[in-house]
């Protein structure tokens, strides 16, 4: 008798398991810190991009949100990270004063990456990478505005890039998806290696309009 009940216990026990496993292969939660620190990116993403355009007074707004949550987004950071995040944002800082869009943009991007890269990869709904691959589109449009492209750093750009990339490559169901990005990244590193300005903006574009692709993808996985 005692046996019996042992076997259906083991029985309702691996039921159980079979029952719930599959949720647990599905899931992919993401921490609240994580969530704090990709919300704190914002305000620097918008200034990659408005710092580029020219209008004084949108980078002077952008620039005010993202010095408004500069205290609250350093306390998400460890403290080594908060010096360095320190240093990027008076960087920052400096060029916003000297009306320097160009490195507004970049330094932005810095902030950027530190920010992304500061989160626990283990607990995010979407890979890191597909936030690196989408630095490297800022960084690469920043660059390139430049009176003249700094061409050893557009390569090494798209060198950090194209590794981010093979990282997450294989995870990418869509095929269409991947052949993609794969023609965006092949594109960043020929035109850097070429000194090709309008295909290194071509691939830049598609790098970044593909990342929204990419987050979608990776969201529904």
């Amino acid at each position: 008798m005692i046996q019996r009940i042992h076997q259906h216990l083991l029985t309702f026990s691996a039921i159980t398991l079979l029952a719930f496993s599959p949720l647990v292969a599905t899931a992919s939660p993401q921490s609240e810190q994580n969530t704090k620190l990709l919300k704190a990116t914002d305000p620097f993403e918008g200034l990659t991009e408005t710092a580029l355009d020219g209008d004084v007074a949108k980078v002077a707004k952008a620039f005010k949100a993202a010095k408004a949550g500069r205290s609250a987004t350093r306390a998400l950071l460890k403290a080594e990270t908060a010096v360095r995040f320190d240093q990027l944002f008076d960087e920052l800082a400096a060029a916003q004063g000297k009306k320097d869009g160009v490195v507004v943009a970049l330094q932005a991007a810095e902030v950027y990456k530190l920010l992304v890269s500061s989160c626990d990869a283990s607990a995010l709904a979407v890979p890191m990478e597909v936030s690196l691959l989408d630095y490297a589109g800022f960084r690469t449009n920043a660059l390139l505005k430049a009176a003249a492209p700094d061409w050893p750093a557009l390569a090494a750009t798209a060198l950090e890039a194209n590794g981010n990339w093979a990282k997450i490559r294989d995870r990418v169901t869509d095929k269409n998806l991947q052949a993609g990005m794969d023609k965006a990244q092949e594109g960043l590193a020929t035109a850097a290696a070429s000194r090709n300005i309008a295909l290194s903006q071509a691939s830049a574009k598609s790098d970044l309009d593909l990342v929204d692709a990419l987050e979608e993808h990776f969201a529904k996985q």
